[in-house]
């Protein structure tokens, strides 16, 4: 009688699964956006609307002030084709809200010192390498990239 009802799966295929892969993706995604969105407005940048989500093919612009929404709205149509032809091609519209509480500080990504990073052991960088034996293609080279600054930094320090 079996125990378990599923097959074992090959550790990339989980990892290509994993649902902070998809998240990392989405984020990515709005970035861009943003940035395109800056572009097209002609903006230092953004201090008065930002694009919070995509939810069912459509795309959410949240905006400070009454006056800016009216402004998106009017050149919605230009916007969406800036963005179908540049960025995502599948996108279905664009729906624009007024959210006077909206904070628009980006944080910029802080650059750590290399004393500040988590350092990853020589047994862990030898776990890395076994895992990227069994792997293939940018996972494998990307699993041995990190084992080998693994052990650099712990020959260094």
């Amino acid at each position: 009688m079996a125990r378990y009802s599923t097959k074992p799966v090959a550790l990339h295929q989980l990892l290509e699964q994993n649902s902070l892969a998809s998240s990392a993706q989405h984020a990515q995604l709005l970035r861009q956006l943003n940035t395109e969105l800056i572009r097209f407005l002609q903006l230092e940048q953004s201090a008065f609307c930002k694009i919070s989500t995509i939810k069912a093919g459509r795309l959410m612009i949240l905006c400070q002030s009454p006056a800016w929404a009216t402004r998106l709205k009017m050149q919605r149509d230009a916007i969406l084709a800036n963005f179908r032809q540049k960025i995502l091609p599948e996108l279905a519209g664009i729906d624009i809200e007024v959210s006077p509480n909206l904070q628009l500080q980006y944080q910029k990504p802080e650059t750590a010192s290399p004393k500040d990073m988590p350092k990853i052991s020589e047994q862990a960088a030898d776990y890395l390498l076994a895992a990227a034996e069994t792997m293939d293609g940018q996972l494998k080279e990307k699993l041995q990239r990190l084992a080998e600054l693994a052990r650099q930094r712990s020959a260094k320090g």
